[in-house]
């Protein structure tokens, strides 16, 4: 009675566990509408297992009943419990969504202090796997073919996608302010609010993009949005999938793999094409760093300002796609290396002209 009476006392101690809070927290920790929204349908999946397989209301009654039972028993039925979401979801759902979607309701679960040892639950758990096609690696010609029936504002879009290696969701997210033009190449400072990882990384635009680009970013001021008037950014994503979709059917490249729903060319084939390119001209880490995976930025990073723009002009041939740009940089490299055989030839001949000088002066000196 006395111990009842101090936790009590304690009230305001006590935390209310609720779904609201929950996705909360993965806000305050990702600061991604997208990955709130992401485990939103993961619970709503939940409920509906919940309620065709036992008449439950919620995900939280599920768990109250758990809770009822003796805590020796909750990690026994948790994993067959989740067992058979994961048999349920794989039904009518790729393997990746089941997965993701049950590590979902594993976290929130634990947020209820359902106690599972998670190195149990990977030996009891059997996850389901769909079969693997290899990916389709888009060609130049393809994706030459897409932007070339593109409007003009998708053509700066895309030449930007493919000339960067970001994803279509940072792209749309940025500002003006984002993009310096004071380099040989346009430098654009992804914030981290945007990135997969919540961290800032830098990247560059080819020549290409910059053509697309200028007549659309001049007229606009340091905080518009440069690709999008959304500022949601998942709605924003959603409708270039879309515009996507029609462009692909228009231009005759909307094949799909064997037995699968899935599109061989997406808008994801812009960065895929840009990693390979960077990946055979510099080697996986640079390719790596510049795309965002966060465990090569480091190194990256130590690359002086004039390095990273060098290799990445070195670079810009390969994901370029106009015959006219890449022509243009054919030239340019020509005109650099001319320059520079010229320079080479005058410091010989001067070279040349110093040396007489010196066997003229030592000439002089053993007469003397």
């Amino acid at each position: 009675m006395i111990e009842r009476e101090r936790i009590d006392d304690l009230g305001y101690l006590d935390v209310d566990r609720t779904r609201d809070k929950f996705l909360t927290n993965k806000f305050n920790k990702s600061k991604s509408t997208s990955t709130v929204d992401f485990c939103k349908g993961a619970l709503l999946s939940f409920d509906r297992f919940a309620f065709a397989k036992f008449g439950k209301d919620s995900t939280e009654q599920i768990i109250e009943d758990i809770k009822k039972l003796p805590e020796s028993r909750h990690e026994s039925i948790v994993i067959d419990l989740f067992q058979k979401y994961l048999h349920w979801k794989h039904e009518d759902s790729k393997a990746s969504t089941a997965v993701a979607y049950y590590q979902t309701a594993v976290e929130y679960f634990a947020y209820h202090q359902l106690k599972i040892n998670h190195y149990n639950l990977r030996r009891g758990i059997t996850t389901p796997q769909d079969p693997k096609n290899m990916k389709y690696a888009v060609t130049h010609s393809e994706i030459k073919k897409l932007i070339d029936y593109s409007t003009p504002k998708r053509k700066a879009l895309y030449t930007v996608l493919l000339s960067s290696g970001m994803r279509i969701g940072e792209t749309l997210g940025l500002r003006k302010r984002d993009f310096d033009f004071s380099g040989e190449r346009i430098l654009i400072t992804i914030p981290a609010k945007l990135t997969k990882k919540n961290t800032q990384r830098q990247t560059y635009i080819s020549k290409e993009a910059e053509h697309y680009l200028m007549p659309i970013i001049k007229r606009l001021n340091q905080d518009e949005l440069v690709f999008s008037g959304n500022k949601d950014i998942r709605k924003s994503v959603d409708n270039e999938i879309l515009n996507f979709w029609h462009l692909r059917k228009k231009v005759e490249l909307d094949s799909k793999y064997d037995d699968s729903t899935l599109h061989k060319i997406t808008l994801h084939s812009f960065r895929a094409f840009f990693e390979t390119q960077a990946s055979n001209t510099h080697g996986l880490e640079y390719a790596h760093a510049l795309i965002g995976h966060s465990g090569y930025l480091e190194q990256y990073y130590r690359l002086s300002d004039e390095d990273r723009v060098e290799k990445y002009i070195e670079l810009e041939p390969k994901i370029t796609v106009g015959e006219d740009f890449r022509n243009k940089i054919k030239i340019q490299k020509l005109e650099i290396e001319k320059t520079e055989l010229q320079k080479i030839k005058e410091d010989n001949v001067k070279l040349k002209e110093d040396n007489e000088k010196i066997m003229a002066w030592i000439a002089r000196q053993e007469n003397k």
